[in-house]
């Protein structure tokens, strides 16, 4: 394998920084390295997933209920999405189409913009696209 840094490390570096951004909105924070994800459930039932594999591979998922595709979803798990960010996309709530993503697979860089996106509620709007950030 020629990855740089172990998806346990990383597992571990996005769990102290999800436990320094959000303590007061999680609920329950389930360490789970032989699933290769955290998942964490939220005091207003909102859950999220963090994983990572061996390859390079993340994905950083919000579930906001049971119902089909009422989440959103950060990955670079396939290379079908023809966006500038490739393999790196977003799908937005209610949405099966990728855009593009600032994530990159790395928890010191994803997981602060995660908890900044939680906080600031975007990732509820099915509208919302991070080519409408222009800094």
């Amino acid at each position: 394998m020629s990855h740089s840094t172990s998806y346990i490390s990383k597992l571990k570096s996005s769990k102290l920084i999800l436990e320094k951004e959000l303590p007061r909105y999680i609920e329950k924070l389930f360490f789970e390295p032989k699933l290769t994800r955290i998942r964490i459930k939220f005091r207003d039932g909102i859950i999220l997933y963090i994983q990572f594999n061996d390859f390079d591979e993340y994905a950083y998922s919000i579930i906001f209920s049971k119902i089909d595709l009422d989440r959103c979803r950060f990955d670079n798990y396939d290379d079908k999405w023809s966006v500038s960010s490739r393999p790196h996309h977003f799908h937005p709530r209610n949405k099966k189409a990728g855009f593009s993503s600032p994530m990159t697979g790395i928890p010191n860089h994803d997981i602060p913009v995660i908890c900044n996106l939680i906080l600031s509620m975007k990732l509820f709007s099915p509208d919302f696209r991070f080519e409408n950030l222009k800094a």
